[in-house]
């Protein structure tokens, strides 16, 4: 009840904290929060997607996607965050427009964008950023590939960008 009334934004928040503890042990009770995912108050918004993620409540994945374009950045964050830990498959080209979109302005969103990617696992869309024009895709691109251990990291030992082949060179070399 108390996430759903339209009083107090912190009363909302422990609401949907107490459906989050409730769905850790049965994930029928994190239905409700779909519907807080379009909420009026952006961080009702976020703070929904980060309990869905929390509790890695698949079905949500669909409603997880629209998310990414959110005007409000910790809406984005949670939202590629939750889609990362549910590791919905059909989030990956959306994930790749945030990124694109985002430029590097946000790292925390690069950040989230690039650990929710490495959580999918899809390399192959990753390496087609290869020759992709954004510099902030082909930066996100070498840390999921390196986080994946993926030897395609090596692709953009070739980059025109010295940063970029510098990130490419120490996947390779640190990681072993």
């Amino acid at each position: 009840k108390r996430a759903t009334q339209q009083g107090s934004q912190l009363a909302r928040i422990h609401g949907i904290w107490g459906i989050g503890q409730l769905a850790r042990k049965d994930l029928t009770y994190a239905t409700p929060l779909l519907e807080l995912l379009k909420d009026n108050d952006p961080e009702i918004v976020a703070q929904a997607a980060k309990v869905i993620g929390d509790v890695t409540y698949k079905e949500a994945g669909k409603d997880l996607v629209p998310l990414l374009g959110h005007e409000y950045p910790r809406a984005v964050f949670f939202a590629a965050q939750a889609l990362g830990r549910i590791a919905y498959q059909d989030a990956v080209a959306p994930i790749i427009d945030m990124l694109e979109r985002n430029n590097d302005e946000e790292l925390y969103l690069r950040h989230a964008g690039v650990l929710a990617l490495t959580r999918i696992g899809q390399e192959s869309p990753v390496t087609a950023l290869v020759d992709n024009p954004s510099r902030a895709l082909r930066i996100a691109a070498v840390l999921v590939l390196r986080r994946m251990k993926s030897e395609k990291v090596a692709l953009f030992l070739q980059d025109k960008d010295e940063y970029i082949v510098t990130e490419a060179a120490r996947a390779i070399n640190d990681d072993l």
